[in-house]
């Protein structure tokens, strides 16, 4: 009898023990299956020397000679069964199936109780436990993913000796049968290779490769999906596999598939929690963002998500209307910059046709890419993303963009929990991204209204200019005309034999202030007619509607028109462009001009112009005339462009007037005066207010 093999037959399992004290597994991540001992690492998988000090953490070993001599004294060794292809003591068959019987009883109630946490221990300390009870030589724990046909070694134990299961890089390729019957939820049992049937050859060749000489292997379902499969292998000798322990070690496969189930259950609900909060956090700090502070808002939530999740690039992207996805923000951890942040664009036509199509995209690894998503792997593998998530926005029943998850320094599986947050993060990221690009769009269109709205303005004075001439011409005639009168005195006064030079400084000063007025005439028509930029300043209003009067005072005496200025309080500075508001002052005198003189004969040919502050704080200009007056309906069409009712009218200088008060936060309207004719006010908002 082989030594192994006694230990098999006599050897008793406690119940399942606390972690060894010098040999412990360490977690990292999925595939490992590290040791770590007193003295420093060990091998990934448990054999060899730190075998013996685990196992004897968890077995009652008692000498090896007692052993040989109990199982002689209890056991005649010419009493004999045939299982399979070993021969067996009658006794150590019985003694082999009833500690494995005791060994899963005990797992059994150890696992129920276990928490998710230790999961993963139980398991390696598990492995351990039912290769020194069946007397094998390795037993392993394989995560598969049917969609590519990768298998990842998850949990694994073999004795001192025997090397760990090798990796491989897909199933499909390596071990297509044992897939299939993975995947239909079949064991595979066998004791010799040459008991494999032909569709096997491929794995036949791959076990014998690996020196695999007898096999049983049972699918693991989690949550009614396949897991991956629990392994139990020789590789030194052959051996049967009676029915009864095939049962046993499906039923072991249960209570593992089970644990597992509960342990990703409660990752799940953990994760999902841990989200809960963290969208919670982010939404109620993008409720408080203030406009101008969308792209602020949206960053930090970015950097959450990634440091949450463990992902290193988080991106937005938006998408419009026959527009292909477009990079608008993103975060990523220090030193994961990638190609975004380098100005480089990321082409992944299978992924963004996916999400175009309202698809959610889980990569947990890049191998498990179709043939028609190749080039988006090559992609991804050269700007360093092992994993990526992609989840598409909707807005209005549209796919408007998507929020991508990368991971740089590890895979990620992206469970289903996490994508109702994202998407809820990713859709509110949309919206706040959407109205900040609709505030920016409308500064633009402000601004380029208000580049029209100037070039417009201009024309309708150079046209307030041409209507002017007239009285310009006359007005300056007078300063003209003094400067030719003082000037001809002057010299007939330099003429004189004893020339009287006070005389004559006196003469000269008065050329000098008529050739002044006459520059300041020229220069405030010039000011008006010349184009020029915005330039909001405080304005004395009183002075301002005072220089507008003196401008028309001459026209209005050609017109036998009296105007004056009524009562002017003390009023507050008002913030407005100069310019501007000489144009709406000038142009609703000359209006009150024009209905005066389309008047009857015979009426009052008075234009009053009044000031005042109202309750609001702000400074109220009324021009009021007795003219022909305004038509009932007309009173709020007489600002809309292009409508006149005179017969020559351009009928844009009111729409033209309005749209000026209103960019400065005043308002302009019209009303008929008692006694008849009409009144036209506006407001401007003071500049303490």
């Amino acid at each position: 009898m082989s030594n192994s093999l006694v230990r098999s037959a006599k050897w008793r399992p406690t119940a399942l023990a606390a972690p060894p004290s010098k040999a412990t597994r360490i977690l990292a991540g999925p595939g490992s299956g590290a040791w770590a001992s007193a003295d420093g690492p060990m091998q990934p998988h448990m054999n060899a020397a730190n075998a013996h000090q685990v196992v004897r953490s968890r077995f009652i070993q008692p000498p090896l000679e007692e052993v040989m001599d109990d199982a002689a004294s209890n056991y005649p060794p010419r009493l004999s069964v045939t299982v399979g292809v070993a021969s067996l003591p009658v006794h150590a068959a019985l003694q082999e199936q009833l500690s494995f019987e005791r060994l899963l009883s005990e797992l059994s109630v150890a696992f129920i109780s276990l928490a998710a946490r230790d999961i993963d221990r139980a398991i390696d300390q598990a492995l351990a436990q039912v290769v020194f009870a069946l007397g094998i030589d390795r037993s392993t724990l394989n995560r598969l993913f049917p969609l590519t046909g990768r298998a990842e070694v998850t949990h694994s134990f073999a004795i001192e000796g025997v090397d760990p299961v090798p990796r491989f890089p897909s199933a499909r390729e390596t071990n297509p049968w044992a897939l299939a019957k993975a995947m239909a939820n079949e064991s595979i049992v066998f004791s010799r290779l040459d008991d494999l049937p032909p569709e096997a050859s491929v794995d036949k060749e791959t076990w014998r490769r690996i020196g695999l000489k007898s096999h049983v292997m049972m699918p693991i379902v989690v949550a009614g999906q396949l897991h991956g499969t629990l392994n139990f292998g020789c590789v030194r000798s052959e051996r049967s596999w009676s029915n009864h322990l095939v049962a046993r070690m499906r039923l072991l496969a249960q209570i593992f598939g089970s644990a597992l189930g509960r342990k990703r259950a409660q990752e799940e609900l953990d994760l999902a929690i841990g989200f809960e909060r963290l969208a919670s956090s982010i939404l109620a700090s993008l409720v408080l963002t203030g406009p101008g502070e969308e792209n602020h808002g949206i960053a930090l939530g970015l950097r959450q998500i990634g440091e949450f999740i463990g992902a290193e690039r988080v991106a937005l992207w938006h998408r419009g209307v026959g527009i292909p996805f477009g990079l608008t923000q993103q975060w990523y951890a220090d030193g994961f910059e990638g190609p975004a942040a380098e100005g480089k664009a990321v082409e992944l036509p299978w992924v963004f046709s996916l999400l175009a199509g309202g698809s959610v995209v889980r990569i947990a690894h890049l191998s498990e890419l179709p043939a028609e998503g190749q080039a988006d792997a090559a992609t991804l593998r050269q700007i360093g993303v092992r994993s990526l998530l992609a989840v598409p926005i909707t807005v209005d029943g549209c796919i408007a963009g998507a929020l991508t998850l990368a991971s740089i320094e590890l895979e990620h599986e992206w469970p289903d929990v996490l994508t109702p947050g994202v998407s809820l993060l990713a859709e509110v990221f949309a919206n706040l991204h959407a109205r900040d690009a609709a505030e920016r769009r409308k500064m633009a269109a402000e601004v380029e209204a208000a580049h029209w709205r100037e070039q417009l303005a201009h024309l309708v004075r150079v046209h307030t200019a041409g209507e002017m001439s007239v009285a310009l011409a006359h007005e300056i005639n007078q300063p003209l005309g003094a400067i030719e009168n003082y000037a001809l005195a002057a010299r007939r006064c330099a003429k004189e034999a004893v020339p009287d030079v006070v005389r004559l400084c006196g003469l000269i000063d008065k050329v000098i202030g008529q050739a002044t007025r006459a520059g300041d005439i020229v220069a405030r028509m010039r000011s008006m007619v010349q184009r020029h930029e915005l330039e909001p300043k405080l304005i004395d209003i009183g002075r301002a509607v005072d220089g507008c009067m003196s401008m028309v005072k001459t026209d209005c005496a050609l017109r036998d028109i009296n105007i004056g200025l009524g009562e002017e309080p003390p009023l507050p500075l008002v913030v407005i462009d100069e310019i501007h508001l000489q144009q709406v002052i000038l142009n609703l005198l000359r209006n009150a001009m024009e209905a005066i003189e389309a008047a009857p004969p015979g009426g009052e040919r008075d234009i009053t112009v009044d000031l005042s502050l109202n309750e609001r704080d702000e400074v109220v200009v009324q021009v009021a005339d007795r003219g022909i007056g305004i038509a009932e309906g007309d009173l709020e069409r007489i600002f809309e462009s292009f409508y006149s009712t005179k017969s020559k009218g351009l009928g844009v200088g009111l729409a033209i007037c309005r749209k000026l008060i209103e960019a400065h936060g005043g308002t302009l309207w019209a009303a008929h005066r008692d006694g008849g004719g009409a009144m036209l006010s506006f407001t401007l908002p003071t500049a303490t207010s």
